[in-house]
């Protein structure tokens, strides 16, 4: 039986983009409204996986997909997909780059194709949608045009008015893959290969050097960090939680004493998972 993988639909979505290269084919893709609820199927049973955004290189972090993490605790993080991406402004047949009055996308592709816009588009009315693929649904006349995967073209009927839109050629989108911790047991590691490992922590007490004192434990084990976001508890201002990516395996010896130290000096803490290094593509 295919492994079921949920991920923000419908299709055309970069989500899914990310689904069919992870995949390649063997998996039965689950279109999903939200990613809580992705998190929700997953909990439930009803799908295996789940391909979830957590940060991009121009826009920064998926606050959302972070927020989730740390609300939910049968989540595990089993492998990280690393997409390229570029960006397609679409339209119905025949349009015309200076008739576009409205434009459509996620905010997250808006914000990654602002040079175009403000260049080719600085009168057209910008408009949020929850995903790029359904910004498509709503081209109904020429004077609208949505910015998304070339993909969404083929889907939805489009014609590409402009290609490789975005700000940066080194547009980039993280994934993680995600599973049911009950589901997948301990993650051993493979000799050979290189790891990640993401965890959640805040500082037991919120004070001067209190991150500073947190952060010296890799330091002192010799650990790379490779990632630190910072979300708000949302219990009082001014408190946060810090969500930190780095090299190596929860096996590693130098690591689980990090992690110890870590965890002593912390009010809350939980390991996200350790999973295989993806590298971006050149």
């Amino acid at each position: 039986m295919a492994i079921k993988c949920g991920y923000l639909g419908p299709p055309g979505t970069f989500s899914e983009a990310a689904c069919l290269k992870y995949f390649k084919g063997e998996a039965d893709l689950i279109p999903c409204s939200s990613f809580n609820i992705i998190f929700d199927k997953i909990q439930a049973g009803d799908i295996d996986r789940g391909m979830i955004p957590i940060e991009n290189s121009l826009e920064g972090p998926v606050n959302l997909c972070m927020d989730l993490f740390f609300s939910n605790s049968f989540v595990l993080i089993i492998s990280e997909m690393i997409l390229p991406v570029k960006h397609s402004l679409m339209g119905m047949s025949g349009s015309k780059l200076n008739e576009i009055k409205k434009i459509y996308s996620i905010s997250q592709v808006i914000g990654q194709s602002n040079n175009f816009i403000k260049k080719n588009l600085t009168e057209a009315e910008i408009n949020f949608t929850g995903s790029s693929a359904l910004a498509a649904e709503l081209i109904d006349s020429p004077e609208k045009a949505m910015i998304g995967s070339s993909r969404i073209s083929e889907l939805y009927g489009l014609e590409i008015l402009a290609r490789d839109i975005q700000d940066n050629s080194q547009n980039h989108t993280r994934f993680f893959v995600i599973a049911n911790k009950l589901d997948v047991g301990k993650q051993y590691k493979e000799e050979g290969l290189e790891y990640k490992t993401s965890i959640i922590c805040a500082p037991e007490i919120n004070k001067s050097g209190a991150l500073y004192k947190i952060l010296s434990e890799f330091a002192r084990e010799g650990v790379n960090l490779t990632r630190i976001e910072s979300r708000p508890t949302k219990r009082m201002l001014g408190e946060y939680l810090f969500y930190i990516d780095f090299e190596g395996h929860l096996e590693d010896e130098n690591l689980e004493r990090a992690l110890s130290g870590v965890n002593k000096q912390s009010s809350f803490f939980k390991v996200l998972g350790t999973y295989k290094r993806n590298e971006v593509e050149k």
